[in-house]
């Protein structure tokens, strides 16, 4: 009796090759690939935008879409630091 031929997933046809993390946008929740977006994290009770390496609470934000950055849009995720966490990202954009 021969072995049936191994039978392909349905993710490896979709997906050929590594597979990419996606994340939400806490402003607009779209997913997107990691890559896409910005992340902040929460250390010490404090929101800061970090390159590299980063460790703690972490949170995602479109990195081309400055709606995503506006107060209103941020205070779910942000409460009293909204503001200053729109600030941070609008300065960062100029």
């Amino acid at each position: 009796m021969e072995a049936a031929a191994p039978v392909p997933s349905v993710q490896a046809a979709v997906l050929p090759g590594k597979r990419r993390p996606e994340r939400s946008c806490v402003a607009c929740r779209r997913k997107r690939p990691q890559g896409e977006f910005l992340r902040l994290t929460r250390q010490d009770g404090v929101w800061t935008l970090q390159q590299g390496h980063r460790s703690g609470r972490g949170s995602y934000l479109c990195a081309d879409t400055p709606a995503c950055w506006a107060e209103k849009r941020l205070k779910r995720t942000f409460g009293a630091q909204a503001a200053a966490v729109s600030a941070a990202l609008l300065a960062r954009a100029t």
